[in-house]
């Protein structure tokens, strides 16, 4: 199966393309080219979602490509908050670990389960990840926000666990699920 080199997927490849760069700025200590280079990769991030939909370019192939880059975007910015902003977090810093662990356990229970990585788009999860990312702006522009950080671990929590249901539930790995009730529903209805 060949990819289908579309607008989308070329923002996706973009992304991908930008981690390398991110991880350099992180390690070398350019906080402020660090924070510039994430919020043009987290844009594109929306911007392939939108260009896909918008103009009927959603491809099986797509999603995942938008998995991946999305992955490793949130690996190299959790690489560059360890190494640029970790001591802002204080007393939270096990919370803030275990981000770690809500991110990529989904992931690793869909290869143990089904041979692939998730690629659910739940809505709790895009949620979740403007949550993160507004929090990401606010840590480097304004600093650490304890009450801040507490929302959106919470929010991320809750996402965490509709996606862990969904995938201990799914008899297949599944694609673009939106939410617990609507994949119920489909399968009430036979239908995966």
């Amino acid at each position: 199966m060949t990819m289908p080199l579309n607008l989308p997927n070329v923002i996706s490849l973009l992304r991908i393309a930008s981690i390398p760069f991110l991880v350099i700025l992180a390690h070398k200590g350019r906080e402020t080219a660090f924070f510039y280079l994430f919020l043009g990769a987290a844009f594109s991030d929306v911007l392939d979602g939108f260009i896909a939909r918008r103009f009927n370019l959603k491809t099986p192939w797509g999603s995942r490509l938008d998995s991946f880059a999305d992955f490793l975007l949130y690996m190299a910015t959790l690489y560059g908050i360890y190494l640029l902003k970790w001591n802002e977090f204080g007393e939270y810093r096990a919370l803030a670990a275990l981000f770690l662990v809500f991110f990529l356990l989904p992931d690793f229970f869909s290869l143990i389960r089904f041979g692939t990585v998730s690629h659910l788009h739940l809505y709790s999860w895009k949620i979740g990840g403007v949550l993160q990312f507004a929090f990401i702006i606010f840590l480097f522009v304004e600093g650490f926000n304890d009450s801040f950080f507490i929302l959106v671990w919470v929010w991320t929590l809750l996402a965490f666990s509709e996606n862990m249901i969904i995938q201990f539930l799914a008899r297949k790995p599944l694609d673009n699920v939106k939410t617990f009730f609507w994949f119920w529903r489909q399968r009430q209805a036979g239908n995966i």
